[in-house]
Formats: structure tokens, C-alpha cells, sequence
């Protein structure tokens, strides 16, 4: 079972800056506490140059971009992390359809973030949903980010022109899975790559074998085919439905993470002939594949 993570829904509230004096002189220290009103928590410590972005105005702003861009029908997603210090507001478009790619239907997932602890700025970060089983998926695509320092209110005007360059770049972001799907291998390819992956630090024990597991056994009959594009599939599968709920971060940093790795190997032989040897430190473990079902 995943670890815990102080993770929730609940980003109703407000943080205020609040003057933190030496702690040998008492004097003015130049650096203040950032403070979680309804439980006084610090979320981080920062100078009064670090400007706040309150939850309810990132998601106004937000809101008011979306409607600037003419987006509509969206499911909306908030998830706070780390007790409240960073927060990700997701605006998914399972009916705003993108061209298919390798057989697939992709929605739009757009996310946005902010942090009251310095450690990660406003910005907006282009990925999407597959459709057939509703997995996040993750792109290569850099966030969009204001160059500015952060400062007490994101710009509307920012946030759209994010939009705007996300939904121009979807297309071009697309084409990684196409690479992924033409680089074929077989089920114990598969089993020797999430070994690497496991002895690269990029899975753990737990999570590679719970990937294993629906990489020989898939769920439907769109992930049949044997290549890395599918195994990408078992990977973002389990994230998605397993892990992400408890543990958003993660998720999102191994999902991003992986498939960096699998696009190198789809596109440089010498670095895919590595992945598929066994590793050093990894037993190479097959468990018996049940039936392809079509859901």
C-alpha cells in the first residue's frame, strides 16, 4: 500500500506572512513565516520580496482564463500537498478531443500551480487524459511559467496566453507516444525495462511489481500490443488509479520521469539495448498473464 501523504482537497483557506524576529537577538530578521490561518502552520519561511498567492485568487484567476479562452466543460480538480504548502489545480476537457494518437483518444489536462513555501513558482503544465481507461498521462513539454518574480497576483493574461501556447503544442506533444508505439518488444522486455527502471531509482520494489503485473496481465484489448507505448500505459494505470490519490506528487514526478526515460530508448538503440539487459541488482521476475479483456 502507498505511503501516507499530508495531502487533501481542502484549499479553502488563507496564509498570511508574519515577521519572524532573530532568534538570539530579537531583532528583525528581514524573513517572514508563512502562516496557514485556520491551523497555524508554517508553511514556509521567505522574505517579504516573496509575494502571496492566496488559493481562492489562483483559482479565480484561473476560472476567469479559462472563460477569456472560451473553454468550458471541464471537471475541476484541486489537490494541496504537504499540509497545505503547495497546490495543483487541475482542469481536465474529456470532451475537448485531440487528434488520435496510436490508436488512442486523448482529452486535455491542463494544471496549474502555486506554492507558499518557494518551491515551485506559478506556472502552467500541459498533459493529458487517455481516454479508454482514464489515465493521466504526461508530456514532454515544458510548464509555461511567468518570468517574473513571484509576486502577489498571477495575471489573468498570463495564465490564457499559457492556455493558449499549452493548446498549440498539444499536437507536436503527441507525437512522443507515436515513438513509444513504434519501438516493439515482448513481454519479457517489458519485465527487464521495469526491473532497470526499479535499479535506476525511478520505481520502487512495490510499484514495479504492481506495474509488472498489469503489463503482462492488461486490462483491455487497446493495450494488447507489445511495445513501449503500452507499457507506458501500465505505468500511468497504476499511478492514476493507485497511487495519485494519496500520493499527487509522486505520481506525477515518476509518471514524467519514466517517460522521459522510455522516449530516450524509443529514439537512441544503444540506450534501449541497456534497458533491456538484466540489472545487477534486480531479479528479473515473471508472473503468469491472464486474459486480454475489452472494457
Amino acid at each position: 500500500m502507498a505511503r501516507q501523504a499530508n495531502q487533501s482537497g481542502k484549499w479553502d483557506y488563507a496564509v498570511k506572512q508574519i515577521a519572524m524576529p532573530h532568534p538570539l537577538t530579537g531583532a528583525p530578521s528581514g524573513y517572514f513565516g508563512n502562516v496557514r490561518t485556520d491551523t497555524n502552520e508554517i508553511l514556509g519561511i521567505t522574505t517579504e520580496q516573496y509575494g502571496l498567492v492566496q488559493n481562492s485568487e489562483l483559482i479565480g484567476v484561473a476560472l476567469e482564463a479559462l472563460e477569456k479562452a472560451g473553454l468550458t466543460g471541464y471537471e475541476q480538480s484541486i489537490i494541496v500537498t504537504d499540509g497545505g504548502a503547495r497546490v495543483f489545480a487541475e482542469f481536465t476537457f474529456k470532451a475537448k478531443l485531440l487528434a488520435k494518437a496510436v490508436g488512442d483518444k486523448f482529452g486535455y489536462k491542463f494544471i496549474i500551480k502555486n506554492s507558499f513555501d518557494r518551491s515551485i513558482r506559478a506556472a502552467l503544465e500541459l498533459a493529458f487524459l487517455r481516454l479508454v481507461c482514464l489515465n493521466g498521462a504526461s508530456t514532454l513539454e515544458k510548464e509555461f511559467s511567468d518570468n517574473r518574480k513571484h509576486s502577489t497576483r498571477i495575471n489573468v493574461d498570463f495564465i490564457r496566453k499559457a492556455i493558449d501556447n499549452a493548446m498549440s503544442r498539444a499536437p507536436e506533444a503527441l507525437k512522443v507516444y507515436e515513438r513509444l508505439a513504434d519501438r516493439a518488444i515482448d513481454d519479457e522486455k517489458g519485465v527487464l525495462i521495469l526491473n532497470n527502471l526499479e535499479d535506476r531509482g525511478l520505481l520502487s520494489g512495490t510499484l514495479r511489481e504492481s506495474i509488472t503485473t498489469l503489463w503482462l496481465a492488461p486490462r483491455r484489448a487497446e493495450d494488447k500490443e507489445r511495445n513501449l507505448y503500452n507499457l507506458y500505459n501500465a505505468v500511468t494505470e497504476h499511478l492514476t488509479h493507485k497511487v495519485a490519490s494519496e500520493r499527487y506528487e509522486y505520481a506525477q514526478k515518476t509518471s514524467g520521469a519514466i517517460l522521459q526515460t522510455l522516449a530516450k530508448a524509443a529514439g537512441a538503440s544503444d540506450f534501449f539495448q541497456k534497458l533491456i539487459l538484466p540489472p545487477p541488482s534486480t531479479k528479473v521476475t515473471m508472473v503468469a498473464a491472464g486474459p486480454v479483456i475489452d472494457v
